[in-house]
């Protein structure tokens, strides 16, 4: 059985995988499976496989973690 952490995990980076391309500016959200999220777009412009991005985060907590993974804000 998954845990509902493992499900958010899933939902979060499926959301970047399926949605999210470069050049986009994208917006942020803030919660539990937002922060998964940004964590896989963080992940994906490390690697290269997602560039010229901008993000906008709704929160103070989204914005340190976006810039803690070098997301250009």
């Amino acid at each position: 059985m998954t845990s509902q952490e493992e499900l958010k995990q899933q939902t979060g980076y499926k959301s970047v995988d399926d949605y999210v391309s470069s050049g986009m500016v994208v917006g942020l959200g803030t919660g539990s499976t937002a922060y998964y999220a940004v964590e896989r777009l963080g992940q994906k412009l490390k690697s290269g496989e997602l560039k010229d991005i901008v993000a906008i985060p709704t929160s103070i907590r989204t914005k340190e973690q976006a810039e803690s993974l070098g997301i250009p804000l």
